[in-house]
């Protein structure tokens, strides 16, 4: 009876909360504390925007959330499908590039005109995969997304972002790949993107500087790369060889591996703030 009771009356919503949260670092203590007066062990510092969506699915009557600044919605998808592309798409993109060329910050990374230019590259590659949610027009949120990401006041590291890049590239970044491939469409930006991801793990950055790379395939992917050598192809099979990353389909398309070998030698040849300008440049020019 409690069973069928809860089944009837209880309301369990999916929900998706959108909203820039760094890592507390002892900087944030200190002065968090100093503003207080009193001693904070552990403030969490977040950025002005914020959003709610909660699927509209209550029973027995919902409370009036709205006054909060929550959205209810028939469908909840739509809204997670354009935070994890979008936003935290773009946000890994960003981290691995964005720390291979000396960026700490999500901030300084996308303040970087080079890099602005990519990302608007990297959207226009990204949003043709995502239905808009209701009332979303996918240009402006673009346009926001860059405002979000240069927000000084959040120091969010890059390299906080990239930590566990194996577990995040699927939903993140090969997704949209494979949609990008289902419509017939180029990828020059999220190649890139994954290639600056692999570049990173391989745990050496440009400036020939060890990365404290932090992933539960840290290990073996280093290993493997390691035995791959310099070169690109080798490089690039070396990593598909992770099926848990790429799955089993991805390393069998031909233009998959060739985007990927291209822009692994191109972040070899010219760095990843050159690479990023030559991409943006030549998608603007196609």
């Amino acid at each position: 009876g409690l069973g069928a009771w809860i089944a009837g009356e209880v309301a369990f919503p999916c929900t998706m909360v959108d909203r820039i949260v760094p890592a507390t670092t002892p900087e944030d203590r200190a002065r968090i504390s100093a503003a207080l007066g009193c001693e904070d062990a552990w403030p969490v510092t977040g950025e002005a925007f914020s959003q709610w969506v909660i699927e509209d699915h209550f029973p027995s009557g919902r409370p009036d959330w709205e006054i909060g600044g929550a959205t209810f919605a028939a469908d909840v998808a739509p809204f997670e499908l354009m935070k994890l592309r979008m936003l935290n798409g773009a946000h890994s993109a960003l981290a691995y590039l964005g720390y291979l060329a000396g960026h700490e910050t999500v901030a300084d990374a996308s303040n970087d005109a080079v890099f602005a230019a990519y990302l608007h590259g990297l959207w226009a590659e990204i949003a043709p995969t995502v239905p808009a949610p209701p009332g979303v027009d996918m240009q402006l949120h673009a346009a926001r997304l860059l405002s979000r990401f240069r927000n000084r006041a959040l120091r969010h590291r890059t390299w906080q972002i990239a930590m566990d890049g194996s577990q995040k590239l699927p939903q993140r970044l090969l997704e949209t790949v494979r949609a990008r491939f289902a419509a017939g469409q180029p990828i020059s930006h999220l190649a890139l993107a994954i290639a600056g991801w692999l570049r990173y793990v391989g745990g050496t950055g440009e400036d020939g500087a060890p990365i404290d790379v932090r992933d539960p395939l840290a290990v073996p992917l280093r290993t493997a790369l390691d035995a791959a050598g310099e070169d690109a192809s080798r490089l690039v099979a070396a990593a598909l060889g992770f099926e848990t990353i790429f799955g089993s389909d991805l390393p069998q398309l031909a233009a998959f591996r060739a985007a990927l070998v291209e822009s692994v030698a191109l972040l070899r040849e010219v760095g990843a703030r050159d690479a990023a300008r030559k991409v943006a440049a030549a998608a603007r020019h196609a």
